[in-house]
């Protein structure tokens, strides 16, 4: 009679557990990139609703942003709580107007040109949306 026992040695079982701690060695960054790209999309998708607030503002004010209509308008056609309306400008062009606002606890800042008809959002002193794309020449010998 032969005694053999099925199942795995522990040598095949370190070397699976190895090979499965390499592959998530690869894949924890790749997350940690689409988290902080979920969240820069979710920011630009709220400033895109404050853009829409603050215009129909500006379209039901004759063409003119009003701090308090704006704030108005953002908590009555978004929901959003704490968002701040800040720097109203004039200049020859039109008028824009800053708004602050939180996304996942990170603050951003919205900037609209209604003479442009366009927004900006940044968080500190980089700019989430519009993308920017550099392009570089170099030389050739």
């Amino acid at each position: 009679m032969k005694n053999k026992e099925k199942g795995f040695t522990l040598i095949e079982l370190m070397l699976v557990v190895s090979i499965m701690l390499v592959l998530m060695g690869f894949m924890i960054p790749k997350f940690s990139a689409y988290q902080n790209k979920v969240k820069e999309t979710k920011a630009v998708n709220i400033a895109k609703q404050i853009q829409t607030a603050a215009m129909a503002s500006y379209g039901y004010n004759d063409g003119k942003f009003i701090k308090e209509d704006i704030t108005g308008n953002i908590t009555t056609l978004t929901s959003l709580k704490g968002v701040g309306v800040n720097d109203v400008k004039v200049n020859r062009d039109g008028q824009s107007v800053n708004v602050n606002y939180v996304s996942d606890e990170t603050k951003y800042t919205l900037t609209i040109d209604a003479a442009q008809n366009t927004c900006e959002v940044s968080c500190g002193t980089t700019t989430i949306f519009p993308k920017t794309t550099k392009t570089t020449t170099e030389k050739r010998d």
